[in-house]
């Protein structure tokens, strides 16, 4: 507990120092900053699995408000899906399972430059989820279902701007994905 407790109050003083070290930094996300972005990711699966489709996610964001050092606001629209396979062997029985999973909603998210170029965000999906799944065995049986759920992502995220225009980006999270990396436009 200590050690956790000493290492948190380290990173948080590295993190408040190079913050402090620029006052007039400018944040990437501003008021009116328009970004896109393009990701690819590691689904949210469990063993025995087999993806078929990689996650692969689209959003979109506007700065809403800018609170200059402290930071700023974003929202937009996000778009992901993926697909994935899972198959079982019971003596003579065999059976696939195929599932494909889509999230669209809106994405909230809040921004803060920590170097020049360089920022962290956080922030949440919030949409509906279209799961669409399908059942063959050898016996002939063939049943597909398509359900529509509340869907959810919750997320952490750093980017990087290499030129005033492009740039990458990684984040992690909780939901829909647990990792993504891709690439940034702004305009």
């Amino acid at each position: 507990m200590k050690k956790a407790f000493l290492t948190t109050l380290l990173i948080l003083s590295v993190f408040l120092s190079l913050s402090a070290q620029n006052d007039v930094l400018p944040n990437l996300m501003t008021k009116g900053t328009n970004m896109g972005s393009l990701g690819i990711g590691l689904p949210a699966i469990g063993s025995g699995y087999s993806m078929t489709i990689p996650p692969i996610s689209a959003f979109y964001e506007v700065g809403i408000l800018d609170f200059g050092r402290p930071g700023s606001v974003a929202v937009g629209a996000h778009a992901g899906f993926w697909g994935y396979r899972y198959k079982t062997t019971i003596g003579d029985y065999n059976a696939t399972y195929r599932y494909f999973n889509t999230l669209v909603g809106v994405r909230g998210t809040y921004h803060f430059t920590i170097l020049e170029n360089w920022e962290v965000y956080g922030g949440a999906v919030l949409g509906l989820k279209l799961e669409s799944n399908r059942h063959k065995d050898n016996i002939g049986t063939v049943a597909s279902n398509t359900h529509v759920r509340f869907g959810w992502q919750a997320l952490g995220g750093t980017r990087y701007m290499f030129t005033p225009y492009l740039g990458a980006f990684v984040e992690a999270g909780y939901g829909f994905t647990i990792a993504t990396i891709g690439v940034s436009y702004r305009f």
